[in-house]
């Protein structure tokens, strides 16, 4: 029987938006029609899947539905038989293995190009860490296929000093998210591991809004916490305002509009259901491509709260087994021998998912990282304007546009003190 661990732990981070006072002389773009490209369909898929199965009610959320399928995609890569079948299922990996990875590797290309031009920050990052004492067990095809698709490094720890080990890592993750992500893994994680490994997965990004909010327009305003808006769910919220002309929509049910960055292949989405509730149930790629076919730009009177928040989604594990992702987590069943060589007795498992996020919203622009680790151990127009007010619970998403791939998802529904 092989000793199997594997832990994945996911940080996603959110900051301030930066720039200067709203420029009344821009205009949102039109809203266009997205490319229709991998892996977006299948990011959404599971994003939305995702949202159903750790959405509860009345609590904040947010994560990185990219940051979790790129970690997942880089250990699908090391899976064999049954393990792998059941994870691309859960997935929603459906393109036969090379070409699936290669449209990782397409999309991580893509945002490592936004950030070139200048307009946005975006980088996303991939390293493996592994135990000194098994490097040699590293299966090379493994290492050659994350180097190819996944522009991983490639570093060999002494998983024996366990303060040394996670310092290192977690300094890693630093670096790449403008020191957003702090203490990724634990000394802990690493003696957990028994001598395992760490497959991380980081995203950083900040950039303006195309039509920014004036500072001067905020004021402190009442937030429901229930759609309802009852008297006993009222708090206190700074609440931005602006009225100019952005892709809005009013659908039954729904009020949808789309803030630009400056960056044009970037926009948060903004949908206030008259239901919060119900989109555990009917949150779905279907809903969000119907949303989406409904904006038009026009002028609209804008009031969105600035928040901050911090973060922590648990029971990751347990929620993906939900999914069908079964073996991955079974020390026993589990066959990740693609990525460390088995016939040693030193197979590996998924131990854990710990995911953490922090965001900050405010009249500039957005900033927002995401890190995942896997620790993988031994086994139309209208008068008056349209208003649209989010003082009730609504969902927020950054879209990728030419790929409509949601980096991140989150819903606000309680605001934290002022």
């Amino acid at each position: 029987m092989f000793i199997k661990r594997l832990s994945l732990i996911l940080l996603i981070t959110m900051s301030l938006m930066v720039g200067c006072a709203c420029n009344k002389q821009k205009k949102a773009p039109a809203p266009q029609a997205p490319v229709t490209l991998v892996p977006n369909s299948q990011n959404n898929d599971f994003a939305c899947q995702l949202y159903g199965k750790v959405e509860v009610p009345g609590k904040n959320l947010f994560y990185s539905p990219y940051s979790i399928s790129t970690a997942l995609s880089m250990t699908w890569a090391g899976a064999k038989g049954n393990t792998a079948e059941e994870m691309a299922k859960a997935m929603s990996f459906n393109l036969p293995f090379e070409e699936q990875h290669a449209s990782f590797r397409d999309q991580q290309k893509a945002l490592n190009a936004i950030g070139k031009r200048g307009k946005a920050q975006l980088s996303v990052a991939n390293a493996i860490f592994d135990a000194k004492i098994y490097e040699k067990l590293l299966v090379p095809d493994f290492v050659k296929l994350l180097k190819d698709y996944y522009d991983s490094a490639v570093y060999s720890l002494d998983f024996g000093d366990y303060d040394g080990a996670s310092k290192y890592i977690n300094t890693w993750v630093e670096e790449r998210t403008n020191n957003r992500i702090k203490d990724l893994v634990s000394p802990q994680h690493i003696r957990d591991s028994n001598d395992g490994m760490v497959l991380v997965n980081a995203i950083f990004f900040k950039g303006n809004w195309l039509l920014q909010f004036n500072p001067k327009n905020s004021v402190e305003d009442t937030f429901y916490t229930e759609s309802k808006r009852s008297v006993e769910s009222a708090k206190p919220v700074k609440m931005m305002t602006q009225t100019g002309e952005f892709p809005y929509a009013e659908m039954d049910g729904y009020q949808i509009l789309e803030l630009p960055y400056s960056e044009s292949e970037l926009a948060m989405l903004v949908v206030i259901p008259d239901d919060i509730d119900s989109m555990k149930e009917n949150f779905s790629p279907k809903l969000l491509a119907a949303w989406q076919a409904q904006l038009r730009t026009q002028e609209v009177k804008v009031f969105m709260p600035a928040f901050k928040l911090e973060l922590t989604l648990n029971g990751l594990p347990g929620k993906l087994k939900e999914m069908g992702m079964i073996d991955a987590f079974d020390e026993v069943r589990a066959d990740f021998s693609g990525i460390r060589r088995s016939d040693t007795g030193k197979g590996l498992y998924i131990q854990d998912i710990i995911h953490k996020a922090f965001i900050e919203v405010n009249e500039e622009g957005t900033e927002a990282a995401a890190a995942t680790a896997v620790v993988m151990g031994t086994k139309s127009v209208a008068m008056p304007s349209p208003v649209f007010r989010a003082d009730r619970p609504f969902l927020y998403m950054i879209l990728h546009k030419p790929t409509n791939n949601i980096l991140f998802l989150g819903k606000f529904a309680d605001p934290p003190k002022l």
